[in-house]
């Protein structure tokens, strides 16, 4: 007795394989075949229950039982379908722009937040949708377009998939906008000459004061002058690194122990682009207030 006839245009082994898979671990239904057929460039794979099956105890409820696992089992399918296959494709339509590296990242990290939803409990509502609108199509219909009911049943389902992807994306643009500002910090560096053998940095609520190795304030009247004129809205960060770049030290002392609030990106920041060059100081006799009376004097 056929049940269902699926048919699949794209990746019909992948499905057919997972759903042979599927149906070789049920435990409480046996006698579940799987037929192959071909028309023009769809696959049909029938669903069949043997004979003895059907005379040993096809009773209405234990039609609706097979239905049920039938739905459960195209369930996982469409969810290992969509993990390993559908985001692939995605990601290659939209983001046809970059190399294949940089989509293989957006797939790696899409894959990954994919797993991550499939794991956590609330996961467990959308398999719950799913299942029950294959029962629903089920109801009604004897041939199941694998593709169509994914594209037109699954619209909600597929908003979160899109939603991954996008974020993944997202996240991939950030980090390659931050490695190419690090790179054109350093190129910058690269191009100074050393003005100053040593820098100590120490962090104040609104500034951060850069002394030499004497422990005497080292100014920029002219950069003071061209940010207060030119009303350039730069924070405390921006400021520093302008500075340091432009004095291109030898080497530089960061003394985080003076502050409290020390904003972790700039520090980050300060590690990729001056590298070896800088120093972070935990604990010293350096103080804050001792220092600035000393380059006051």
């Amino acid at each position: 007795m056929q049940i269902l006839s699926l048919g699949v245009a794209e990746e019909p082994f992948f499905v057919y394989s997972r759903l042979k898979k599927q149906f070789d671990e049920l435990e409480n239904i046996k006698g579940l075949s799987i037929e192959q057929g071909q028309s023009g460039e769809i696959t049909f794979y029938g669903i069949f229950l043997n004979d003895e099956e059907i005379k040993r105890n096809l009773d209405l409820y234990t039609y609706e039982r097979i239905k049920y696992f039938i739905a459960a089992a195209l369930c996982n399918v469409i969810i290992d379908y969509t993990k390993e296959k559908l985001i692939c494709k995605l990601v290659e339509e939209n983001y046809y722009f970059l190399d294949g590296i940089e989509k293989e990242k957006i797939l790696l990290e899409s894959r990954k937040k994919m797993n991550e939803i499939i794991e956590s409990s609330g996961f467990s509502n959308i398999r719950y949708e799913i299942i029950k609108k294959v029962l629903d199509f089920l109801d009604n219909n004897f041939e199941f377009n694998f593709e169509g009911f994914l594209t037109f049943r699954l619209k909600e389902y597929l908003k979160v998939i899109n939603n991954i992807i996008e974020d993944a994306a997202s996240k991939y643009f950030l980090e390659r906008e931050y490695i190419q500002f690090i790179n054109l910090l350093k190129y910058f560096l690269d191009l100074q000459n050393t003005k100053i053998d040593l820098v100590h940095i120490v962090p104040d609520e609104k500034a951060y004061i850069l002394y030499d190795k004497e422990l005497k304030e080292v100014k920029n009247e002219f950069f003071e002058m061209l940010s207060k004129n030119l009303k350039l809205n730069l924070s405390k960060d921006d400021i520093l690194l302008s500075r340091l770049i432009s004095l291109s030290p030898q080497q530089i002392i960061f003394h985080r122990h003076c502050s409290a609030n020390l904003s972790q990106d700039i520090l980050e920041i300060l590690s990729l682009v001056f590298e070896q060059r800088i120093h972070f100081c935990d604990e010293c006799e350096i103080e804050k207030s001792k220092t600035i009376t000393k380059s006051e004097e």
